[in-house]
C-alpha cells in the first residue's frame, strides 16, 4: 500500500514512529506498505487516526486501462471501490464483533456506500455476465447481506427527481438456518475458488 508509505514519510515519520503513535506492530506497518499484507479494517482506522486522515486517503483512485480484464473477482472490487467488500466472512464477523456500538452504524454506512459503487460499476460493465465480474458481483452482494445480517441495518436510498433521501432500515434477522446455508455457500465458493487457484 504505497499510499500509507507515502502519508507516512509527508508527516516525517518512521515506521517505528507510526508504530508507537498508533499501536500497530512495526513489522506490521512494513507488510502493509509492501504489499504482503492485506489490512485488516480496524488496523486501517488506526493507522489513519494516528496520521490524521481518513481510511480512503490509503486508497488513491487508479485508472485501469479497459482492455485489460480482471484476473480475479478480488482484483474487479479492489478496482472498483470494493475494499470492505474484500473481508473475508470471518473477518467481517470479527470487524462488527469488535466495533463499538456507536461505530457500527458509520462501518455500516461505508459497507453501503461501497456495495452501491459497485452495484454502479456492475451496471455499467460491457460484459456483466463475464465469470470474473458475475462471480465479484456475487461475493459483493453475499458480503453485504451478511454485513446487513451482523449489524441489523440496511441503509437505502431513494431518489424523486432531485432530492436524495436517505432512510435507515432496521433489519429484522432471518431465521439461523437460511444463514447457515448462506455461510456453506460462501465457503463453498471460497474453497473452489482456492483450489482454481492452486490446482
Amino acid at each position: 500500500m504505497e499510499a500509507l508509505k507515502d502519508i507516512r514519510r509527508r508527516h516525517g515519520l518512521s515506521q517505528v514512529d507510526l508504530s508507537r503513535r498508533s499501536g500497530v506492530a512495526q513489522n506490521t506497518i512494513s507488510d502493509i506498505e509492501t504489499g504482503r499484507r492485506e489490512p485488516r479494517p480496524s488496523t486501517l482506522r488506526k493507522l489513519a487516526k494516528s496520521l490524521g486522515v481518513e481510511v480512503a486517503d490509503f486508497y488513491p483512485e487508479t485508472s485501469h486501462p479497459k482492455a485489460s480484464a480482471p484476473l480475479s473477482p478480488e482484483e474487479w472490487l479492489r478496482a472498483h471501490g470494493g475494499h470492505l467488500l474484500r473481508l473475508t466472512d470471518a473477518e467481517l464477523r470479527r470487524e462488527f464483533r469488535e466495533l463499538p456500538d456507536e461505530d457500527r452504524r458509520d462501518f455500516m454506512g461505508r459497507l453501503s456506500r461501497e456495495f452501491g459503487a459497485i452495484q454502479t460499476a456492475y451496471e455499467r460493465e460491457s460484459e456483466p455476465t463475464a465469470a470474473v465480474i458475475r462471480d465479484a458481483y456475487a461475493l459483493a452482494s453475499g458480503r453485504f447481506l451478511l454485513a446487513t445480517e451482523l449489524s441489523g441495518i440496511l441503509e437505502a436510498y431513494f431518489v424523486e427527481e432531485d432530492r436524495p433521501e436517505q432512510v435507515t432500515l432496521s433489519v429484522r434477522p432471518r431465521p439461523k438456518d437460511i444463514l447457515e446455508r448462506l455461510e456453506e455457500y460462501l465457503v463453498e465458493q471460497e474453497a473452489q475458488e482456492a483450489y482454481e487457484r492452486n490446482p
